[in-house]
């Protein structure tokens, strides 16, 4: 059985990136797999301090004691991860960043249990140029090829308005359809 984790980088609940999240976990739950979705805004997470322990291996996962701590082991356990983030200001929100940026302290003795994971990227944005998200989906793409993490997909829909996203039946299929894929 797959374990997908998903991580919802918006700090609106009820917004539509977490919308289109609970879909893609519908899909992989419906397709088999054990999943569990974070809430990024509800945890604390400090910005990365870039003091190189993990590296080192000085501690087993990094020298911040807050709730990343917990989260480490569970992308381990993963066999799959999907990030969700709106595009704010071309880019994905803070709290996903600051999420993705505490990975680091998997690029040493932890490394090798990151490949092969699957993975997938759901963005939602207020924009309709496909250019607003380019950045985005770009550095996930780049950090995931360097992790030798295959995506499975990533999707990117426009939706201005809190919820707006659950009236677009074609979003909603196909993030299901990517969750589906994960398993």
């Amino acid at each position: 059985m797959s374990n997908i984790l998903v991580a919802t980088g918006s700090p609106r609940k009820g917004g539509n990136t977490e919308l289109l999240m609970d879909e893609a976990l519908r899909g992989a739950a419906e397709a088999g797999a054990e999943t569990e979705k974070i809430f990024i805004d509800d945890l604390d997470i400090k910005p990365c301090k870039g003091c190189g322990a993990c590296l080192r291996d000085e501690v087993e996962w990094c020298a911040q004691e807050d709730d990343m701590i917990d989260l480490y082991p569970k992308i381990l356990l993963a066999d799959g991860i999907m990030l969700g983030t709106p595009i704010y200001w071309w880019g994905p929100s803070a709290q996903l960043k600051l999420f993705f940026d505490r990975w680091y302290a998997l690029m040493g003795k932890h490394r090798d249990k990151m490949k092969g994971k699957k993975t997938a990227l759901i963005c939602a944005m207020g924009d309709t140029n496909p250019k607003t998200a380019r950045h985005t989906t770009g550095m996930f793409q780049d950090a995931f090829s360097y992790l030798s993490m295959p995506m499975s997909g990533e999707m990117v829909v426009t939706a201005h308005e809190k919820g707006e996203v659950s009236k677009n039946k074609e979003a909603l299929d196909e993030a299901f359809a990517l969750g589906k894929n994960m398993v």
